[in-house]
């Protein structure tokens, strides 16, 4: 068997579980991730001497490093075209071409997607000019309503106005002040939709198709999902309230739409694809795609795998979809996001980490670093979102106290986190 060397894109906590995971096979041989964190740089060799974004830079790292696969972490490099960048390479890419990568990039071409195919989603409106908007708001009186960047924005481009005053202030921010830069320059406002909201993932090649674990994301930043919307502050795998009826909803009524869909706008599709559903009254509606693994979703879904992620990537990189065979555990996993204090709006690097040895001892717990660099050989702060602390239980409850009691471990200066994960 030839191993390989792969290299992955990105260093927050979903690189890092994803690292940890290709770690893990027969088949490696040297993994590389760029720029990587603290954590992953104990697992791989991390490169931070060029800006990922810098293609032609990555190719050239890639070929001189012997890659076979490179594995794209990050949304951006997707929706600018990386995967196109290395057509005609030996190097195989894990992830969609620009086309595709549309479904992220803007949520304007997403949502007329949806309704061009019929797949359920919120009712909205979208908005290219700031009077526009501003007229549109002063003239509803539906709330609450949600306010959405079309662009990318890190998971905190979307806002929940419960009056016109919070909403005008949403839309100046996103319009006038370029709080998400180029970002927020269109909108959408949609109607907002109270249930669960649940994360679905799929591996999918050319309209075949195979489901991960579903999860459930807590976007909040605070207890009883209040605050703003961060990249995610906790989740849980699988969730407790999932059934057969709800998961025969989704496959019907959005993902075979979505296959459909792909395949009648000649949309060629490589790699995993993450729909961010809400149910609401046990029906599916679908808030958003994301052309990538989830982030914290990968902190909870990678230690359930039994499967070699690495043989799995390459099987759809390859064509040979159909000869994936997932294997997971029956355990549940709980998620706990670290953040430092004031994310996701202001917050400050450079706080030193501890209690990590102590945690590395638990068993069925997992650390995956997001946020982190080393300095003299100790961990410091180096983000808003600092690493998720993963607990594994036959139960949810024996699962969610394993996490919370590692976190419990942990302390740096302004160590913030929400207490209400899986309840």
């Amino acid at each position: 068997m030839k191993k390989q060397n792969v290299l992955v894109l990105g260093g927050g906590g979903r690189e890092h579980a994803l690292c940890w995971k290709l770690s893990q096979s027969p088949e490696l041989n040297e993994l590389y991730c760029i720029p990587g964190n603290a954590g992953i740089q104990k697992i791989a060799h991390i490169s931070n001497s060029f800006d990922m974004m810098d293609f032609q830079a990555v190719k050239n790292f890639a070929k001189d490093k012997k890659v076979s696969l490179l594995i794209v972490g990050k949304e951006n490099p997707l929706v600018k075209g990386i995967a196109d960048f290395f057509t005609n390479s030996e190097i195989k890419v894990f992830g969609p071409n620009q086309h595709a990568a549309q479904l992220e990039g803007s949520k304007i071409f997403t949502k007329n997607f949806f309704v061009k195919y019929n797949i359920p989603t919120a009712k909205f409106h979208t908005f290219f000019t700031l009077d526009d908007a501003l007229y549109h708001i002063k003239t509803n009186h539906d709330y609450p309503i949600v306010i959405k960047a079309d662009g990318l924005a890190q998971g905190k481009g979307v806002m929940i106005a419960r009056e016109e005053k919070e909403a005008l202030h949403s839309i100046k921010e996103m319009m006038e002040f370029k709080k998400f830069k180029s970002a927020g320059e269109k909108i959408v406002i949609e109607e907002f939709l109270d249930g669960h909201e649940l994360s679905y993932q799929i591996f999918l090649d050319k309209g075949e198709y195979i489901n991960l674990i579903p999860s459930q994301d807590y976007k909040k930043a605070y207890d009883g999902n209040l605050g703003p919307n961060t990249g995610g502050m906790g989740n849980v795998a699988p969730p407790s309230w999932l059934n057969e009826d709800i998961t025969k909803k989704i496959k019907d009524q959005v993902v075979k739409k979505l296959i459909y869909a792909l395949h009648m706008e000649e949309i060629h599709y490589t790699g995993v694809l993450f729909l961010g559903i809400m149910i609401v009254k046990g029906d599916p509606f679908v808030l958003e795609i994301n052309v990538r693994f989830g982030d914290p979703e990968s902190q909870v879904i990678m230690p359930l795998l039994k499967s070699d992620l690495l043989t799995v990537t390459n099987q759809i990189c390859s064509g040979h979809i159909k000869d994936v065979q997932l294997d997971w555990s029956k355990d549940i996993a709980t998620c706990i996001v670290l953040s430092s204090k004031g994310y996701p709006d202001f917050f400050e690097k450079g706080k030193e980490i501890k209690g990590l040895h102590d945690v590395a001892k638990m068993e069925n717990v997992f650390l995956f670093h997001a946020g982190t660099t080393i300095i003299d050989e100790k961990v410091y702060t180096n983000g808003g979102r600092v690493m998720s602390v993963v607990g594994l239980g036959k139960s949810w409850e024996e699962s969610r106290k394993k996490a919370y009691e590692a976190v419990s471990k942990i302390s740096y200066e302004g160590m913030f986190y929400r207490k209400d994960i899986g309840l």
